[in-house]
């Protein structure tokens, strides 16, 4: 007969587990476990403390996650992240630089000059390192090669076959894919995808990222160099070095309104704030602006910003490093820690050939380099004239006098005086942004300004340029009067009194008849009015010119108020003795200079 069931009250409370599960739950759990686990189909409804020892996982989840992880002893479905190998540079030396030890590892390599210099053309690049034999890796490793950095920066992988590419150790799938790539196109059984045929520069910027994570850059990529006319390597983009005024009028408007340019930033070739910022830097709507006038981002950051906005790990990444370090930067002076190189001090014709080459891979050439300012000039001056600083002050705009009048500190009488606001005492690099911005806005630049409003004269002698040196020395100029302060005394002669050579070589400096400081001295000593001249006239506050007598004129000049009148001393404190009477005529030759300079001065001015 069947076993009777006991009832409820006459269950055995047992302080041992029995060897076996019961068909009836006892009242309480004993205080030991059982040596076998409970059979279940579902989930606790509590997560343990540490994983289940069972070989099968529960047929439903938990409702929440378990104290402490899962053991497994087979990876997760998900991909080991990514990470290109650190470069080894020995092999981007040109051949003729490696030392003869390295010469001969190459060698054994099997590279030539030839091929050593022109990136894939050695057959040992095709191989990976489990092809190489012991010798050759060997001597790779000499070269500061392993497995993971020649497979990389040597063979890009194209050694491996495609299913090995998506290894968890590998995990390069997915840029070779990115590029077009698939199993029918990397066995041949189809054509290759059409980035492989692009240059470097015509890969879109996915694309060129992806090459770049399988350790390509510009030369590896193409091999050999490509370079449009005149050496670059994106073709130039002759609309951006038309002037202002030359350019369609919808590129204008496109180039004002969303690239905020205005005439000078565009003229003066990289002086443009946006000029500073890479293409990833743009603004949505900016980057739509650019690509409608013809931009995109590689013709953008090299023609525009040329790479400068790049990190140096960016530059390292794109290959960009190498161009850069060849004109002396490292990664200490491209982020500020140490001095820039003496090739960024440089003008394009004080380069060697060398640097040169390099500058133009960076999309460098003669203007962009030295920053020409494209503004058509036809005057006898070496930069355009700024009109809006020789508009009277009531002729400028509301705009353009609250600019002048706050950071810069004009005022009307210190506008149409010459000379004689503060801050034209100060060098471009004296000002501060807020006021180099300002100054900008009403189209004056580092050149303009240090030639037309501080005439140089907060530089030292040493500083100065060639011509520029010249130009002073032939107005009487030494080194000792320049650290001195002293003016020699044709600055107190009138401009029509200068010679036609001093007068040529004044306008070297950015003077001319209206701003010359001897035009208001002569005018006081002889103490007559002229008022064809401008700036010899008296104004008011708001920059308005005041009818004078010939009395009020000269009362109104000795407190130095007068137009063109420069606070610099007296004639008398700033002339030796005798001069007055030597300088009474018109052709008046400073004894400093020695004859031989002004032969070579006169020569060049014929």
């Amino acid at each position: 007969s069947p076993p009777t069931t006991s009832p409820v009250n006459d269950i055995i409370d047992t302080s041992t587990p029995t060897t076996s599960p019961t068909v009836t739950p006892s009242l309480r759990p004993s205080s030991l476990p059982s040596s076998i686990p409970t059979l279940s189909q579902a989930p606790s409804r509590e997560p343990t403390d540490r994983p289940s020892s069972s070989a099968t996982p529960s047929q439903n989840p938990s409702n929440v996650p378990s104290m402490s992880p899962t053991l497994s002893f087979t990876p997760s479905a998900a991909p080991i992240q990514y990470s290109r190998p650190t470069r080894v540079d020995i092999r981007y030396i040109p051949w003729n630089e490696l030392d003869p030890e390295n010469q001969k590892i190459a060698m054994n390599l099997d590279y030539t000059n030839t091929t050593w210099n022109k990136y894939g053309a050695n057959p040992i690049e095709e191989s990976s390192w489990e092809d190489l034999t012991t010798e050759q890796t060997g001597n790779a490793s000499l070269l500061g090669y392993d497995m993971k950095s020649w497979d990389c920066w040597i063979n890009h992988y194209e050694g491996y076959r495609w299913i090995d590419m998506g290894q968890p150790f590998i995990q390069v799938l997915q840029w070779f894919t990115s590029l077009g790539w698939d199993i029918q196109s990397w066995t041949g059984k189809k054509e290759a995808p059409e980035s492989d045929f692009k240059t470097w520069y015509e890969l879109t910027s996915e694309e060129r990222f992806s090459a770049a994570q399988l350790c390509y850059f510009r030369m590896t990529w193409n091999e050999v160099e490509v370079f449009s006319n005149g050496g670059f390597p994106i073709m130039k983009p002759d609309f951006r070095f038309d002037h202002w005024w030359k350019l369609d009028d919808e590129v204008r408007e496109i180039a004002h309104e969303s690239l905020k340019y205005s005439e000078i930033t565009w003229n003066v070739l990289g002086l443009g704030a946006v000029e500073a910022r890479d293409w990833m830097s743009l603004t949505p709507s900016e980057r739509e602006a650019a690509e409608s006038i013809g931009w995109n981002q590689a013709t953008w950051d090299c023609w525009i910003n040329h790479f400068r906005s790049y990190s140096w790990e960016n530059l390292v990444f794109y290959g960009l490093d190498l161009d850069y370090q060849s004109l002396g930067w490292t990664d200490l002076s491209w982020d500020g820690t140490e001095d820039a190189p003496p090739s960024n001090d440089k003008t394009w014709n004080e380069l060697n050939e060398l640097e040169k080459q390099y500058a133009r891979k960076l999309c460098y050439f003669e203007d962009n380099w030295d920053m020409v300012d494209i503004t058509p000039n036809n005057g006898k001056f070496p930069h355009p004239k700024p009109k809006s600083r020789f508009a009277p002050w009531n002729e400028l705009s509301d705009d353009e006098k609250e600019i002048a009048a706050e950071s810069l500190q004009y005022s009307g009488k210190t506008w149409n005086s010459y000379g004689v606001a503060e801050i034209e005492s100060k060098g471009w690099d004296e000002l501060t942004p807020l006021q180099q911005s300002d100054a900008i806005r009403l189209g004056l630049y580092e050149r303009t300004w240090d030639c037309f409003q501080n005439h140089y004269h907060s530089k030292r002698w040493i500083s100065l340029e060639g011509e520029v040196r010249d130009a002073f020395r032939v107005l009487g100029w030494d080194e000792n009067g320049w650290a001195a302060n002293f003016r020699p005394p044709s600055y107190e002669n009138k401009w029509g009194r200068l010679s036609e050579m001093e007068q040529t070589f004044a306008n070297r400096i950015c003077y001319f008849e209206d701003n010359w400081p001897g035009q208001a001295e002569e005018v006081k000593a002889e103490n007559k009015t002229d008022a064809s001249v401008a700036g010899d006239g008296v104004f008011d506050e708001d920059g308005t010119e005041v009818e004078t007598g010939g009395n009020e004129e000269q009362d109104t000049s000795e407190t130095g108020e007068k137009g063109n009148q420069i606070d610099s001393g007296s004639s008398e404190s700033n002339t030796p003795s005798g001069t007055q009477e030597e300088n009474s005529g018109s052709k008046w030759v400073s004894p400093a200079v020695p004859a031989t300079l002004l032969m070579t001065a006169f020569g060049a001015w014929l």
